[in-house]
């Protein structure tokens, strides 16, 4: 079973590091055409700047959960070695105990968020007129994503003596790839 989550995980690592790399070189593309056309041709497409927008949006969070999965995201790591590492562990669980609810909540609200829309039929205000759920569904996906990472960290650290800033190469038995540790210089 655990060979299986392995595998899983590497795969599901791919799959968010290649849509949300998808999202960001349609971004990219968007925005070179829209100042080419608009330097040389003295020509706009309708709606490049939103649908830029809403990738660049796509590929931040659906690929958020990396950054807890790498232990990369912000956080006040220099209090980690001002405590001592029993105190350091409580305070890490804590911080993603209330993360998990945190990202359990915008899951939660991004869904009602978008059935709202849908049961509306609302539409962003540009001449494109794309219908707003389309870029709401990345606050479920987003918050989803995020909370299994989470809930997988939280496992981790109930389940190992690992120090809050590092995670090894086999994090939940998912694959994580991660060492974080700061280099001593």
């Amino acid at each position: 079973m655990l060979v299986l989550l392995q595998k899983v995980g590497k795969v599901w690592d791919k799959v968010e590091m290649a849509v949300g790399g998808l999202f960001l070189t349609l971004a990219v593309f968007i925005v070179a055409i829209e100042i080419i056309g608009r330097n040389l041709f003295e020509y706009s497409m309708i709606g490049a700047d939103e649908i830029a927008s809403f990738a660049v949006i796509w590929s931040v969070f659906f690929t958020a959960s990396i950054g807890v999965k790498r232990n990369i995201h912000v956080r006040i790591d220099v209090l980690f070695y001002l405590v001592p590492p029993r105190i350091a562990r409580a305070i890490d669980m804590l911080g993603t105990a209330i993360s998990i609810f945190f990202t359990g909540y915008l899951t939660y609200s991004g869904w009602a968020l978008m059935q709202e829309s849908i049961m509306f039929g609302e539409v962003t205000m540009t001449m494109l007129r794309l219908p707003l759920w389309i870029p709401q569904a990345i606050l479920p996906i987003g918050g989803f994503l995020l909370s299994v990472r989470l809930a997988q960290r939280l496992y981790y650290l109930l389940t190992t003596d690992a120090s809050p800033i590092t995670l090894p190469e086999s994090e939940s038995g998912l694959g994580a790839n991660a060492n974080t540790e700061p280099k001593q210089t």
